[in-house]
């Protein structure tokens, strides 16, 4: 098993889905055709063949669907949500997202962060609504929290804490009110607009005397530097596999074991066994209530420990040309179910 290599798994197809591989050209095209021995015969779909290319440039995208080259885009950039609205031939498809975009600051690398006041300053150096507003244009909904509303781990009574007044007195009381000097990575094709959300984040660092050395990659070349924990912050969005609130826990705020696995995306290396024991208990828990107010609690023990910086959890948005039925193949995990895709017959 490799994690970001040229291996038989990536060159090989493998599955049992309702096409087939047709043609695949490495960063250029894969071409899919219908499956006729596929188990479900109850499928709907009545697309035989499908080409899947990648269209990196947001700008470049959403013109291949106005243009007609394309059928179906995704995701439609907060940008260009409008123009398609108003775009006869085209419609538009939103959703609410549970992808929670974060910021993780390491411990072990910058002495600073090892201060509770001082992760607390961060977060209330940083303004998550006005990202949502300015950068997401209303396309995201401003988190404090990793559990979206309707989690059982959602605690309501948790809301972002935007005050540079507060995180410059809780720097001078941590003794770094003069600042500090770190590096951050992100990505710049991964999340919606994660390079000009990290530079944001940046200049509102900026005020409260932490300078920031940033550096965005694209996510082919990030992946690596994340895994090794290579800059002082690193921004990571995170969709709960399980649609479940512990999920989020066991990748990014449980204590790192190599052993077990968990805290294998937690690149701040934070560790608070407190939580991890709740969280750890909630799993065992089968009464419903008390297991989400346990999840609930253990966000709220994360928050006060401002454990990592949590940004927004990103809508979601799909364009498509009229006749080509999306929305009932789409849903919130963003895996669109095409085998059921149903493009109306002229």
């Amino acid at each position: 098993i490799a994690k970001a290599a040229n291996t038989f798994a990536s060159r090989n197809e493998s599955g049992t889905g309702p096409y087939k591989v047709a043609d695949r050209q490495q960063g250029v095209k894969i071409s899919f055709e219908r499956f006729e021995d596929y188990w479900d015969t109850e499928s709907p779909g009545n697309v035989d063949d499908i080409v899947l290319t990648p269209i990196k440039e947001n700008a470049t995208r959403v013109a291949a669907l106005l243009s007609g080259d394309m059928d179906f885009i995704a995701p439609v950039p907060p940008t260009d949500l409008e123009r398609i609205r108003k775009q006869d031939g085209v419609h538009l498809v939103e959703m609410g997202g549970t992808r929670i975009i974060t910021f993780q600051m390491n411990q072990e690398r910058v002495e600073a962060f090892k201060d509770k006041r001082v992760r607390q300053a961060v977060n209330y150096a940083i303004n998550q609504e006005g990202i949502a507003q300015k950068l997401m244009k209303g396309f995201a909904t401003p988190a404090a929290q990793m559990s979206p509303d309707g989690y059982q781990g959602h605690n309501p009574e948790l809301t972002p804490r935007y005050d540079v007044a507060k995180a410059k007195e809780l720097m001078k009381e941590a003794g770094y009110e003069d600042g500090f000097e770190i590096s951050m990575m992100a990505p710049n094709n991964r999340y919606v607009n994660d390079a000009k959300i990290a530079q944001a984040v940046a200049s509102m660092l900026a005020r409260i005397n932490i300078t920031v050395d940033l550096k965005t990659l694209p996510k082919a070349q990030y992946w690596p530097e994340y895994d090794a924990r290579a800059a002082d912050m690193m921004m990571i969005g995170w969709h709960s596999d399980t649609e479940d609130s512990a999920n989020f826990f066991e990748f990014l705020t449980f204590c790192p074991d190599a052993d077990s696995g968990v805290g294998q995306y937690n690149s701040g290396n934070y560790c608070n066994p407190d939580v991890d024991k709740m969280v750890t208990e909630a799993n065992l828990e089968t009464d419903t209530e008390k297991r989400a107010k346990m999840l609930q609690a253990a966000e709220k023990a994360v928050y006060d420990d401002a454990g990592f910086v949590p940004l927004h959890w990103q809508n979601l948005a799909w364009g498509a040309r009229d006749g080509v039925n999306i929305e009932p193949v789409l849903n919130v995990m963003n895996f669109p179910y095409l085998g059921d895709l149903v493009i109306d017959q002229e």
